[in-house]
Order: C-alpha cells, then sequence, then structure tokens
C-alpha cells in the first residue's frame, strides 16, 4: 500500500516522519512531504497519484498548507484522515467546511470524540497519544539523565563572556511561539517577573516556525525589529545561551519551565514531572483561540502546570515553587494523576494497522 503524511508544524511534522517510518517498516510505500514547508501539495501532485490514504495535520497557523492537500486527495477519491498532534487540532477554524470530507480523525485524547462529531467529522478514533509526545519525552528525559543541565551556559548582563552555572542559580525555561511579537511580550512578562530575585537564568528556545515568509518583504522587515527588540531586553538579564538546544532539551535542563501557549513541551514536562507555570491571560486565551476556536490549554486544565495571570503572580508563583517543597510536591503528584505514564508509547504502529484495514 501507498500512504501520504504531511503537516507544516513542527511537532506534526515530526508525528508525521514517525508514522512515515512505521508504514515503512511495514512493508508499504511512504510518502513523507518535509515540514515547514510551504506550497507542497501543487508541487507535489504527482507523488499523489496511486496513494490508499493521505494522513494531515492540521497547523495551528499555516492550516492552508495540509487543506491544500486535502483538496487534491478529496478531488481524486483518496481516503484523507485528520491526526491531531495536541487535543483540538482537529477543530482549527479553517478546516470546518472540509471536516464532513475527511474520512476520520486520530484523536490525541479520547474525550475529544464529541467535539470532532460536532464539528462536523464523520468519525473519530483513539488509538493513544500522539506519537511524537513520546518522542519529546524521550529527548527530555535523555537530558536529565547525562545531567545537561551542568552544560548550560549563561552570558554575564548584557555581555558576550560565557560563564558556567553557579551552583545557586535557578534557571527558568521559556518556549517561543512562532509570533515574535506575542513572544516579546511574553519575555517582558518574564523578565519583569524574574527581575527582583536573586541568581534567576532565563533560558529562552526560539521556535524553528518563528520565521518571516521571505516572499513578503513587509514581513521580513517587521520580523526583523522584533528581534532587536528582543536582544535588547535579554541584554538586561542574565539569560541562557540555548539558541541551539530544542525545547525538549531546555525543559530536561530547568528548574522550572514557563509555558505560554500550546506547546507540546508542556505535556513533555507534565509526564515528566518537571514544575511548569502556564500564563493564563487575556492574549494568550485569545491566541488559542484562534489556532483551535477554544481559549484552553488542556495541560493546565487537567492539572499538569500551575495557571498564573501576569507578572507579579509568575513572580510569586516561581518564588513558591523554588523555595517549597511541598508545593512542587502538590504539583508533582497532580501531573502523575492526569498524565499517567502509558504502558505503550507507540501509537503509529496502530494508526498503520487501522489505515491497513481501513484501506
Amino acid at each position: 500500500m501507498k500512504f501520504g503524511f504531511f503537516c507544516f508544524d513542527n511537532a506534526g511534522g515530526d508525528a508525521m516522519s514517525i508514522l512515515a517510518d512505521a508504514a515503512y517498516r511495514a512493508g508499504h510505500e511512504a510518502m513523507l512531504f518535509p515540514k515547514q514547508t510551504r506550497g507542497l501539495a501543487q508541487r507535489s501532485e504527482s507523488d499523489l497519484a496511486g496513494l490508499d490514504a493521505m494522513v494531515t495535520g492540521l497547523s495551528s497557523f499555516e492550516t492552508d498548507q495540509e487543506l491544500a492537500f486535502a483538496e487534491i486527495c478529496v478531488g481524486r477519491g483518496i481516503p484523507w484522515y485528520v491526526f491531531e498532534d495536541v487535543p483540538g487540532a482537529c477543530l482549527r477554524p479553517k478546516a470546518k467546511e472540509w471536516a464532513n470530507r475527511a474520512k476520520l480523525v486520530f484523536l490525541a485524547l479520547p474525550s475529544g470524540a464529541d467535539a470532532a462529531r460536532e464539528f462536523g467529522y464523520p468519525g473519530s478514533v483513539y488509538l493513544g497519544p500522539p506519537p511524537q509526545w513520546w518522542l519529546e519525552y524521550e529527548r527530555l528525559m535523555q537530558v536529565r539523565a547525562d545531567d545537561d543541565r551542568s552544560m548550560i551556559q549563561k552570558h554575564a548582563s548584557g555581555g558576550q563572556l560565557l560563564v558556567p552555572l553557579g551552583p545557586n542559580d535557578k534557571v527558568v525555561g521559556l518556549i517561543g511561539g512562532k509570533d515574535p511579537e506575542e513572544n516579546n511580550r511574553v519575555i517582558k512578562i518574564v523578565t519583569t517577573a524574574i527581575a527582583s530575585m536573586e541568581n534567576i537564568v532565563l533560558a529562552f528556545s526560539q521556535h524553528p516556525g518563528e520565521k518571516p515568509n521571505p516572499d513578503k518583504p513587509e514581513e521580513v522587515k517587521r520580523f526583523r525589529r522584533l528581534f532587536e527588540e528582543r536582544r535588547r531586553m535579554l541584554a538586561q538579564i542574565t539569560w541562557a545561551n540555548t539558541s541551539q538546544w530544542s525545547g525538549s532539551q531546555v525543559a530536561g535542563a530547568v528548574d522550572v519551565m514557563v509555558y505560554a501557549s500550546g506547546t507540546n513541551i508542556s505535556i513533555a514536562g507534565a509526564y515528566a514531572r518537571v514544575p511548569g507555570i502556564y500564563l493564563d491571560d487575556e492574549p494568550v486565551r485569545k491566541r488559542l483561540c484562534v489556532q483551535s476556536g477554544q481559549g484552553k490549554w488542556f495541560v493546565t486544565e487537567l492539572g499538569g502546570a500551575c495557571r498564573v495571570f501576569g507578572w507579579n503572580d509568575l513572580s510569586w508563583t516561581l518564588e513558591v515553587l523554588f523555595m517549597d517543597q511541598k508545593a512542587r510536591q502538590a504539583l508533582y503528584h497532580q501531573q502523575e494523576q492526569a498524565f499517567p505514564l502509558p504502558e505503550d508509547w507507540h501509537t503509529e504502529t496502530k494508526i498503520i494497522r487501522f489505515l491497513e484495514q481501513m484501506a
């Protein structure tokens, strides 16, 4: 059989790679279309010939990239399956008019079945956690096993000299999203929260999708301006030089993670029992609504991270998690209950078997 796989987003693209590898190992032909690449559907129409099924994610802001594949496949009678890399991903607003043309949805959580049906999908199935969750979890745990926290380097304030972490330093991790303006807003909140705290290092990891469309000069100019603003902000604090690290590497090395978006790293962090804090303010909620039609992030709703509402609340919560062992233990128990480690992480094998049966 011949299966196709594509998701524009980084984490969803990782999941597609895992699925394609599982299909290949099962003896099938697997067409893996590279993530973070625009306009692939039209350029790859000939590669879609003879597909028995096409599986796509639905990315947060580039949903048109996957829907272009859906349009071609549906027009040719090729079954189109939607894969959720996070709960609610199948509910991207742009996908509304296409939902009833999908074969079904591979859900990230079983609780999403009702919402998928109400959205218009003819069916859904839950076969286990998305396979890239395991990938992020394994990366995070490997950092812990290697004790890579000792490898984090920090800049002296505003300078270029790299020095090792001190024994009393506490590291706060922050994962960026794709919108540079929103990232700068969140960085300002975090830097304000830690400004009066001693021995705090901020480790900021830029999202791989935070880059302008090179065909839009005004967007390129805007990104350049915002990146310069960020450089000036970071120069005012002690920050960890983790620009070459993945988000999971950062989460495995820090003392506390701060989340301000629906990121897969927060899922891995909950499974790995990393102390996490989620910024739940109005701009973050609006951003999530644009992404998925709902302003909530399931990790926080299930108890996988503490909820804060601004810089003052963030500062207080950081102090508590740094100083109060009982508070950290309480969060640990919440994470254990809401995110128990599955007996079998390898959902990709089950998805390929399912596709075989459907075909």
